[in-house]
């Protein structure tokens, strides 16, 4: 990172055209550079802090005005670095936004780094790691659902379970590390308790755990593949859930050749529905090929759709298909309802498939019933009730090692007094560093740089 002495700035809204343009400096002369350039409309003594001035931004060589604009000074520590700041609310032209970091810049400031206002707040200490990675979410949320977790976790959700299971570890740690410092004090230690107090935080560490496969549908959506053999309307019923004409439909047999995607909202969740090349038999190299990405996509998939054409006999085409989705959670769709049934009733009830829906993707008729469906598979996995969400994957990754080292913590003490001390006092230490890797104690420059570059230039 640059040094973090200087003063930078940037532009924080979008790019392109807009009613109102927003720049903004952090550090040191973030004051002075902005009262070289802005003649305020009434004469003032002084800038108060937080307070919002009509005037000109200027340029000082030849004393024109560049664009009427409100400028506000804010001091410190009442910023969002903590640093002095200051802003400038200009026209959205790009022309004059341009122009007045040019000014800036040409007085001492420089253009800032991805994400550098927002990491001079982690690590000024307004907010820890989890809260920064939060706010990006917070940018990046498509619903209401994920504007609401983002905002939980800015606000200190996460980070608060997190100290708090590191407050315990904590203490228990430091008990263990007495009996090593002093081992002539001969300390008595209570193992059953120490075991009892270990699994009690690892209770903890089991809901935030757990809640991640909600929290990354909610991000990311509910991984959806759409699997059957060539022609039974896997294309026809993506384009009629998605309503829009996403992937090509034709009469002719295996015409979808690669991955389709599409996005839908249920009731605020996400399903991400992915459409694929019928299976079965290859005519050509590409069809193989097609096939063949879907059969590695089918492990991924958090629920899959088997289509089966209900106008036709069940055959040997949709017994293989089955035989390829058998280990996931399986809608059976029978689509085609508006020809002639002539698929056995039975037969999919012998599948163990989750439900079966009976559509038309021609006229629209079960496709409610199938949302209805997704959606209910989706609460049926235990999701839509973790009170907090975990939708990082670092995050979760983090407190799995944790919780991994806790439960190496509790083999330490069946080795019973001594012996042992060391090694749990070793295992508590590691799950420590995993909990601080989340907040931002024991993250490493790698990982902080790789966070923040993911942010535009003015957050």
């Amino acid at each position: 990172m640059p040094p973090e002495n200087d003063t930078i700035c940037a532009v924080s809204s979008p790019t392109g055209e807009g009613g109102i343009g927003i720049i903004r400096m952090s550090g040191p002369s973030s004051r002075a550079v902005l009262r070289a350039l802005f003649r305020p409309r009434k004469r003032v003594r002084s800038f108060a802090s937080h307070r919002l001035y009509l005037g000109f931004i200027f340029d000082p060589a030849t004393r024109a005005d560049v664009d009427e604009v409100f400028a506000v000074f804010m001091d410190p520590p009442r910023t969002y670095t903590r640093e002095e700041m200051a802003e400038v609310y200009s026209h959205g032209g790009p022309a004059s936004q341009k122009a007045i970091l040019d000014l800036m810049t040409g007085l001492g400031a420089r253009l800032a780094e991805p994400g550098e206002f927002t990491r001079r707040a982690f690590e000024s200490g307004r907010i820890d790691l989890a809260q920064a990675e939060s706010v990006l979410d917070i940018i990046q949320s498509e619903s209401e659902d994920e504007l609401r977790c983002a905002l939980s976790h800015v606000k200190g959700a996460l980070s608060e379970r997190v100290n708090g299971v590191k407050g315990a570890i904590t203490s228990l740690l430091a008990e263990v590390e007495a009996e090593i410092d002093f081992p002539e004090e001969e300390l008595e230690s209570d193992l059953s308790g120490r075991r009892e107090r270990i699994e009690a935080v690892r209770l903890d560490l089991e809901s935030p755990i757990a809640s991640y496969d909600e929290g990354r549908a909610l991000k990311a959506g509910v991984d959806v593949l759409i699997v059957g053999r060539t022609n039974v309307g896997k294309s026809s019923l993506l384009n009629a859930l998605a309503r829009r004409e996403r992937a090509i439909v034709t009469p002719l047999p295996g015409t979808t050749r690669d991955l389709v995607e599409d996005t839908v909202r249920i009731k605020g969740v996400k399903f991400v529905l992915t459409d694929t090349a019928g299976l079965g038999r290859a005519a050509d190299a590409i069809e193989k090929e097609g096939m063949e990405r879907v059969m590695r996509r089918i492990p991924e998939a958090d629920i899959v759709l088997w289509v089966v054409d209900s106008s036709q006999p069940y055959g040997e085409a949709d017994e293989d298909v089955y035989t390829a989705i058998r280990e996931k959670t399986t809608i059976a769709v029978l689509n085609k309802a508006d020809l002639p049934e002539r698929i056995e009733a039975d037969r999919m009830d012998s599948k163990g498939v989750r439900m079966v829906v009976h559509t038309s993707a021609l006229t629209g008729s079960g496709l409610d019933a199938l949302r209805a469906g997704l959606y209910e598979v989706f609460t049926d996995r235990g999701h839509r009730g973790a009170a907090l969400l975990v939708t990082n994957v670092r995050h979760r990754d983090a407190l799995v090692k944790a919780d991994e080292a806790l439960a190496r913590a509790c083999l330490r003490l069946g080795e019973g007094p001594g012996g042992g001390a060391e090694f749990l006092a070793f295992e508590l230490r590691d799950a420590l560093a995993s909990l601080g890797a989340i907040t931002g104690e024991t993250a490493t420059e790698e990982v902080l740089a790789e966070i923040f570059s993911r942010f535009c230039i003015g957050k």
